[in-house]
């Protein structure tokens, strides 16, 4: 008898593959979980990137505005350094320059193109010797005010007043070091000015006071020898004598007279003069005196007929400027020569100033003379005082004129006068 089919039945879960599937579920679970997790720190991260950028854009825009800012300030102090009257000279720790401006370019002569980059030493020294802003780095001590001399690039000294100062950053480490500097040429030369006029006043007291006590006795000498040489014979020998001495005696009184027309105040009488008229006189005067004398001397005056300006002078003062002009040409030209005189035209109807010019093909000045001539007692002549041309310039600065001489040795001289023209 055939079997019978038995029912399928599955066959029983193992214990072993429970357990695997839970763990597998288990280990899915938890991976969701953690991929969760991660979505939610990758969430979380983009949020805190992008809050991040965000603020690493405002930061770069604040880093943009204050480069902005500061490239702004760098412009207004380079702008203040460039723009400044005085000189500005900065080095680094090393001794090189780092700053140079335009002012300290005029002043030492140096462009800056030369001297940036390259050691302080080698350009700039005091007196002494030391170079002056590496000893503020060695010592570190500031001058707040002091004169030195810088020496320009074509060798000749230029006095400064100058300070210095340290350069240091935030937290007090030394940078380097700066220096500001004047030039105060000008003012060493008025000093010197002014100490000259002060010497030349105390000279001039002195020389009154010895005029005064002179003039007296010369007059009695005067009288004296004048007596004798009335009463000497025609031709007795001793005449000649005291035609000397008396020919002495008038120039020792010249020179007094001169003396104490110098130390006295100018005293003038201002009112409009044709310039033109008084010229006129007192050259006519001139040229009778040189032929006098035996001078042979050619006298031309060039001014037109049109051309009459007036100044505002004392006529009497103003001749005796002229007369001594005309008598120092006519001494420098002891062979002969032309003596010009010229009335410069006036081109500006408000102009301030009239003026004329006194030339002469004579000897000469030196270059270094021209500045002495109008100082007393200061010649040239054997036989000079040295007053005349210092009281020509006293009248003319007490007229508010002023002097200008030109000069050339064996060519001449020409003296260029300026006076107020007077008011219409």
């Amino acid at each position: 008898m055939p079997d019978k089919k038995q029912p399928y039945h599955e066959a029983p879960e193992a214990p072993e593959d429970h357990e695997a599937f839970e763990a597998l579920q288990k280990a899915f679970f938890d991976f969701q979980e953690r991929a969760e997790k991660l979505s939610v720190a990758y969430s979380n991260m983009q949020r805190d990137f992008k809050n991040i950028n965000m603020e690493l854009d405002a930061k770069n825009a604040e880093l943009a505005e204050s480069l902005k800012k500061q490239a702004e300030i760098q412009v207004y102090l380079n702008s203040i350094l460039e723009s400044m009257n005085n000189g500005v000279i900065g080095i680094d720790i090393r001794g090189n320059i780092t700053h140079f401006n335009p002012a300290a370019a005029e002043i030492t002569g140096f462009a800056p193109k030369e001297v940036l980059k390259r050691s302080y030493e080698r350009y700039f020294k005091n007196s002494s010797g030391h170079p002056t802003l590496l000893d503020v780095l060695e010592s570190g001590k500031e001058h707040k005010g002091d004169e030195k001399v810088l020496w320009h690039k074509d060798k000749r000294p230029v006095p400064v007043w100058f300070q210095t100062a340290l350069l240091k950053d935030p937290f007090g480490r030394t940078l380097g070091a700066v220096e500001i500097f004047s030039d105060i040429s000008r003012i060493k030369s008025l000093e010197e000015q002014m100490q000259h006029t002060k010497t030349m006043a105390a000279l001039g007291e002195m020389a009154a006071t010895v005029a005064h006590e002179i003039r007296n006795p010369l007059g009695a000498m005067g009288m004296w020898a004048g007596l004798l040489e009335r009463d000497l014979g025609p031709d007795d020998e001793r005449k000649k004598l005291v035609k000397r001495i008396l020919e002495g005696l008038s120039r020792l009184n010249r020179i007094v007279s001169n003396l104490l027309v110098y130390s006295r105040p100018v005293k003038a009488q201002f009112r409009p003069v044709a310039l033109k008229q008084v010229l006129h006189e007192t050259i006519d005067f001139v040229e009778i005196e040189a032929q006098r004398q035996g001078h042979v001397i050619a006298v031309k005056k060039k001014w037109r007929a049109d051309h009459t300006p007036t100044v505002l002078a004392d006529p009497e003062k103003l001749q005796q400027v002229i007369m001594n002009l005309c008598i120092n040409s006519i001494q420098a030209m002891p062979k002969g020569g032309t003596l010009t005189v010229v009335i410069d035209p006036v081109k500006d109807p408000q102009a301030e100033y009239a003026s004329f010019r006194i030339t002469d093909t004579g000897v000469g000045i030196e270059k270094e003379d021209i500045d002495k001539i109008f100082d007393p007692f200061y010649t040239t002549k054997e036989n000079g005082t040295g007053l005349g041309l210092a009281i020509v310039k006293k009248i003319v600065e007490s007229h508010s004129g002023h002097i200008d001489v030109s000069s050339a040795v064996a060519k001449g001289t020409s003296v260029k006068v300026f006076l107020p023209v007077a008011p219409q």
